[in-house]
């Protein structure tokens, strides 16, 4: 799908936060990578040199010619992997995030401060961990709850009961870990979708 006349304009202040762009050059041309994360159509936009050259939907390939390709896929909360390959088991690159998103601001964050940036890291897959494990059987027995609208028998799993105000909390906790894993690239289909 070609949209020649579609120009990348720049990010407007605060929309690095909702819109992920990721950036690199090949064969002399510049090409961007763009992704709004609130949009329901999880569009995935490839601009050259500034103008709009193909959109996919959720996952995309974007060929640029000699065997090289973008592959880019949109996850719940920022982007799975936007990575640049060369042949058919060739090299994979990481592409790096424009100037201006969250994204770029975290790998600055991360290169400043490596050491705390790992931590951080650790604890927001601890946190996920946790919370899948307190919640989830929750909600398996919510569901068991429910089985006897359809005629089935109800069913119950061990769980943890917690207020109501904790499980909030939790649920505050696993989006920030979530929010931190996504800024960071960093991407389980069991965690973060």
């Amino acid at each position: 799908m070609t949209h020649d006349s579609e120009v990348l304009r720049p990010l407007r202040r605060g929309e690095g936060l909702v819109r992920g762009r990721f950036v690199t050059e090949h064969d002399g041309a510049g090409y961007v990578v763009d992704a709004h994360y609130l949009d329901l159509d999880e569009r995935i936009r490839l601009y050259r040199n500034g103008r709009l050259v193909d959109t996919a939907r959720g996952r995309a390939t974007f060929h640029l010619g000699g065997g090289v390709r973008i592959e880019a896929a949109v996850a719940k909360a920022g982007m799975k992997y936007v990575r640049l390959r060369q042949g058919e088991a060739g090299d994979t690159v990481q592409l790096p995030p424009a100037e201006g998103t969250a994204e770029a601001w975290r790998a600055r964050v991360g290169t400043a401060h490596p050491t705390a940036s790992r931590v951080v890291g650790w604890v927001s897959l601890v946190v996920l961990l946790a919370v899948l494990g307190i919640e989830l059987p929750q909600l398996i027995n919510l569901a068991g709850n429910l089985t006897p609208l359809v005629g089935l028998p109800s069913f119950e799993v061990p769980a943890l009961t917690l207020p109501g105000w904790t499980n909030v909390a939790l649920i505050i906790l696993a989006g920030a870990a979530g929010l931190e894993r996504s800024l960071s690239m960093k991407y389980n289909p069991l965690l973060d979708d």
